[in-house]
């Protein structure tokens, strides 16, 4: 039998230029904000003609990497990648699949209970509970204030995540958080300070305390089981926001 030479399917050059503007933001050499070269200056880099430098531009702009402004005083800047903008995007995933906000709750419990266990059976715990309680007191100075108590308590669920030492886990949980803190943010500030509204406040601030005793007796299953339960609790009364129904009503 005769050998069959396949055909080599060479990488257009605007992907290749695109591939290389995205190592250089990965890597930090182009920062959030930096404004690209003139275009004159990317085609003498590159040796490559205008049109192949525009359609590397629309690459990167389509992946969130650039934003471009057109007219006169325009131009392309850097945008570094988020959890926030890796949030919308899979806003818009989920809610093409169809996935519900349920859905979405369900994943952020999986993630994080979890963690509470592995910061409980941590072998630097002092450091742990050193920021974490650091967290409790930038709780405790807005309890009066809806909107930055919401967002106190956002970041005391993603550094739970965060020191657990694993960037991968970070994000992912920062994905399903970044959804979840719209709610509470929503939940928060259209409540104002309706006693129900600070019973569930106190309450959540009694279940952060909680939780960190129990890391710091190194209680692993304790922590573990009061954080899903927190969790659960918690969600039951977002979810119940009837003017809610899709991932995307929050990242609007």
């Amino acid at each position: 039998m005769a050998n069959v030479v396949r055909a080599v399917q060479l990488p257009k050059m605007a992907n290749m230029v695109a591939a290389d503007l995205r190592e250089q933001i990965i890597e930090g050499v182009l920062n959030e904000g930096d404004p690209l070269p003139p275009e004159d200056q990317l085609m003498e880099h590159a040796r490559v003609a205008r049109t192949t430098v525009r359609e590397a531009l629309r690459i990167l702009e389509s992946e969130g990497l650039l934003v471009v402004r057109r007219g006169a005083r325009g131009g392309a800047r850097i945008r570094t990648p988020s959890v926030s903008n890796v949030a919308r995007y899979i806003g818009l995933v989920l809610q093409c699949e169809g996935a519900t906000l349920r859905d979405v709750y369900d994943a952020r419990l999986m993630l994080e209970a979890p963690a509470a266990g592995l910061l409980a059976r941590a072998d630097d715990r002092g450091d742990i509970v050193a920021a974490l309680r650091e967290a409790l007191a930038d709780e405790e100075e807005v309890l009066e204030n809806p909107v930055e108590l919401s967002r106190a308590y956002g970041r005391f669920h993603q550094l739970l995540v965060q020191l657990s030492g694993s960037q991968t886990f970070e994000v992912l949980t920062g994905v399903s958080n970044r959804i979840i803190q719209a709610q509470a943010d929503r939940y928060m500030s259209s409540r104002g300070s309706q006693p129900e509204r600070r019973r569930a406040t106190d309450a959540a601030h009694r279940a952060h305390e909680r939780l960190v005793d129990l890391i710091a007796a190194g209680a692993t299953q304790d922590a573990e089981e009061l954080w899903r339960k927190h969790l659960a609790a918690g969600d039951v009364e977002l979810l119940a926001d009837p003017e809610v129904n899709s991932v995307l009503d929050l990242l609007d």
